[in-house]
C-alpha cells in the first residue's frame, strides 16, 4: 500500500469517559511499534470535549448507559435526520424515566449539539493528513458506535483506498458480523481478543498480502469469522503506549483539569463466572476461561506506569486473583504514592481488606447487587447478606472507597424480599451506599439472553431504543447489533420499587451517619447517630468480647467455643444487640454492624 507516514491510525471516538485512556489500542500501537509499524492514536473524544465542556462529561460519565444518549446524538451524523424517531426517542426513552432531568433546557441544549457534530466530524476529517495512513481502526465500546460509523463513514468515502478496521465490546461475536454485513465502507472487525489477530491483519495489509483467514477477524469479502483463540500467556502481552492520549492533553486542556486514571490489565475472564456465571452479565463473550499475569510481570508494569504516566491505577479486570493476597500484595504494600482502582468480589475477610488498603488499594468496585440472600441466590452472585456488609464495613475501616450497584426486577424475585429490604437499609445508614441503583439489564452474552426461557422470559427483544437511533435497520438486523434487550416476563418490581427507591435517595443522603466502635481494655464504646441524635453504648467483659468477635460473622457454635460461657448467657447478650440495631443475625450468622476505630 502506498502512504506517507506511520501506515496506521487507530481512533478513539466519542462519547468515552476522558480522565481514563484506552487499554486496548494502546498495546496495539506498543505490539506494532516493536514491528517497526508506525502507529498514531487519535483521541477525537477529547477534541470534543474541548468542544462541549460540561455537557460532553454528563453525557460521558452521568447518564445511564442504557438511554445510548451518546449514540443518539451522533444518529443524524451516522445515518441521517428522522424527526419520527426522535420525537419518539424523547416520549419513550428520555422522558419516560428522567423528565425530571431532561428539562427542556437541557434538550434544547442536546438538540444543539446534535446539529453541531456532523460539522465537527467534518473538521477532523479535513484537518488530519489521511496520506500518512493504509489503515484506520476504530475502538468502538458503549457509546461509541454511531461516532465511529459516522467517521469512519466520511473517511472511506475521500480516501476508498484506506482499510478501515472495527474493534471492541460493541464488535464481539456476531455483531461484528453484522457490522460487516450493514456497513459497507467496513474492511474489518475484530469480533474477540484482539492481541495476535490485529497486528497480523495489519502487518498483512501494509505488505499487500492476500489476507487469509484469521481467527477473530471477518472481513466485508468473506463475511464470517472462525473464532479466536483466548490468550492463554498474559506475561507476553505488551506494555500499552500512552502516549498519544499525554500529547493530545498537553495540546489541548491542562494535565491539572483531569483526575487521571491510567489503566492496566492483571487478568482476564472470571474466575467466579467459570464456576457459575452470574446471570445478568454479559462479560467475557468467548469464554470465562480466568487467566491472569504473573506477580513479576505486574510489578513491572506498574512500574513502567508510575515512571511513565502517574500514581493513580485503574486495573481493568473483572475480578481479582485470588491469588494475589498470597503474592502480589504483599509485595506492592512495599511500593509507596501508588492509588489503584480494582474490582473484587465481596466475599473478603477483614485481612484481605487491611492487606488491599496497605497495598495502596483506594478504591474498589464490588459486586454486591443486593442486600438480600434470595435475591443473590436468583442471580447466582455466590455470595450472601453478611459478605455484602462485611466489606462495607471493613472499606470504611480502612479507609477504601467502596462502589457498587443495587438492582431489583429479576425474573422470579419475591416482592416480600424487598419489603425485608427496605426495613434492613436503614439499620446500615452508616455504611457506603449504593452509587447507583435500578431495573436489572438484560445483555447480550448473559445466561439470559443465552436461554430465556429457562427463567420465564416469554420474548427478548432490542431495547426500544435502538429502534430510534439505528431507525434505517429492520428488526432481524437491529437484533444482530444490540447489546440490550427488553425482556416479556411477570415483573412488577416498578410497583414495590418505588418504596426502595426512596429508601436508598434517603440513605445517599445521610452522610452524618455513624456507628462506630472503640475500644479500651476490655471494654467497648459505640457511638451511633444513625437515627439523626447520638446514642452511645458501653460494654465490658463478655460482651465487648461477643461484639468485637462479631466483628467477622459468627454461628452459635463458634462464640461457643470461643467462650466458655453458657449458650444462654451468651444468646441473651446476642439478642439484645440484635433488638439495638447493633448487630444481625443473617443465614444462621451474627455480624456486628459497627465500625472498628482505633
Amino acid at each position: 500500500m502506498d502512504f506517507e507516514g506511520p501506515g496506521v491510525a487507530f481512533i478513539y471516538p466519542p462519547f468515552s469517559l476522558i480522565e481514563i485512556p484506552p487499554l486496548g489500542i494502546s498495546m496495539f500501537k506498543s505490539a506494532l511499534l516493536k514491528e517497526g509499524i508506525g502507529c498514531d492514536i487519535h483521541y477525537v473524544n477529547l477534541l470534543l470535549d474541548e468542544e462541549l465542556g460540561r455537557l460532553h462529561g454528563m453525557i460521558a460519565s452521568t447518564t445511564p448507559i442504557e438511554l445510548m444518549l451518546g449514540e443518539w446524538l451522533f444518529a443524524p451524523s451516522a445515518f441521517g435526520e428522522n424527526p419520527d424517531a426522535d420525537l419518539a426517542y424523547l416520549q419513550e426513552v428520555l422522558w419516560k424515566k428522567y423528565k425530571d432531568v431532561f428539562t427542556p433546557f437541557i434538550v434544547k441544549e442536546l438538540f444543539e449539539i446534535r446539529d453541531r457534530l456532523p460539522s465537527f466530524l467534518d473538521k477532523f476529517v479535513e484537518e488530519t493528513d489521511w496520506s500518512r495512513y493504509a489503515v484506520v481502526g476504530f475502538s468502538s465500546s458503549f457509546q461509541q458506535h454511531c461516532a465511529s460509523l459516522a467517521l469512519a463513514k466520511r473517511i472511506k468515502s475521500k480516501f476508498p483506498e484506506i482499510q478501515i478496521l472495527f474493534g471492541g465490546a460493541n464488535c464481539f461475536g456476531t455483531k461484528g458480523e453484522a457490522l460487516c454485513r450493514l456497513f459497507p465502507f467496513i474492511d474489518y472487525v475484530c469480533t474477540g481478543e484482539g492481541d495476535e489477530a490485529v497486528p497480523k491483519l495489519i502487518k498483512t495489509l501494509l505488505n499487500d498480502d492476500p489476507v487469509p483467514e484469521i481467527p477473530g477477524v471477518v472481513s466485508r469479502n468473506s463475511g464470517k469469522t472462525c473464532e479466536s483463540g483466548l490468550v492463554k500467556d498474559l506475561d507476553c502481552l505488551p506494555f500499552p503506549d500512552y502516549s498519544d492520549y499525554f500529547d493530545t492533553l498537553k495540546s489541548g486542556r491542562k494535565l491539572t483539569d483531569l483526575d487521571i486514571n491510567i489503566p492496566i490489565e492483571t487478568s482476564r475472564g472470571c474466575w467466579w463466572g467459570e464456576k457459575k456465571q452470574c446471570t445478568f452479565c454479559g462479560f467475557n463473550p468467548r469464554g470465562m476461561l480466568f487467566r491472569c499475569k504473573s506477580p513479576t510481570r505486574v510489578l513491572d508494569e506498574i512500574q513502567y506506569v508510575q515512571d511513565n504516566y502517574g500514581n493513580k491505577i485503574h486495573v481493568a479486570d473483572n475480578i481479582m486473583a485470588q491469588q494475589y493476597f498470597q503474592t502480589l500484595l504483599p509485595q506492592l504494600a512495599d511500593q509507596k504514592g501508588i492509588k489503584f482502582f480494582w474490582e473484587v468480589k465481596a466475599s473478603l475477610t477483614s485481612e484481605q481488606v487491611r492487606l488491599l488498603a496497605c497495598a495502596g488499594i483506594t478504591e474498589l468496585q464490588v459486586g454486591i447487587e443486593s442486600l438480600n440472600d434470595s435475591v443473590l441466590r436468583l442471580m447466582q452472585k455466590g455470595t450472601k447478606l453478611i459478605h455484602n456488609i462485611q466489606i462495607l464495613k471493613w472499606g470504611k475501616q480502612f479507609g477504601i472507597d467502596v462502589s457498587y450497584n443495587i438492582l431489583w426486577g429479576f425474573p422470579g424475585e419475591d416482592p416480600n424480599e424487598y419489603a425485608a429490604m427496605i426495613q434492613f437499609i436503614p439499620k446500615i445508614r452508616h455504611l457506603a451506599p449504593p452509587n447507583s441503583y435500578g431495573h436489572i439489564r438484560f445483555d447480550r452474552f448473559s445466561a439470559y439472553w443465552k436461554e430465556p426461557s429457562k427463567y420465564g422470559i416469554t420474548r427478548l427483544v432490542p431495547s426500544n431504543v435502538y429502534r430510534h437511533i439505528f431507525h434505517s435497520l429492520p428488526e432481524d438486523d437491529l437484533y444482530d447489533i444490540a447489546h440490550y434487550f427488553d425482556a416479556e416476563y411477570n415483573d412488577i418490581s416498578e410497583i414495590y420499587a418505588q418504596d426502595l427507591i426512596a429508601v436508598l435517595k434517603e440513605w445517599k443522603s445521610r452522610t452524618d451517619a455513624v456507628l462506630d466502635v472503640f475500644t479500651s481494655g476490655k471494654s467497648i464504646t459505640i457511638k451511633d447517630t444513625r437515627k439523626g441524635t447520638m446514642n452511645e453504648y458501653n460494654y465490658n467483659d463478655l460482651a465487648a468480647d461477643l461484639y468485637l468477635q462479631c466483628d467477622t460473622a459468627q454461628t452459635i457454635q463458634a462464640l461457643l467455643k470461643m467462650n466458655r460461657v453458657s449458650r444462654t448467657g451468651i444468646q441473651a447478650v446476642l439478642d439484645q444487640f440484635v433488638a439495638d440495631d447493633l448487630m444481625i443475625y443473617s443465614g444462621g450468622k451474627y455480624l456486628s454492624l459497627g465500625v472498628l476505630r482505633s
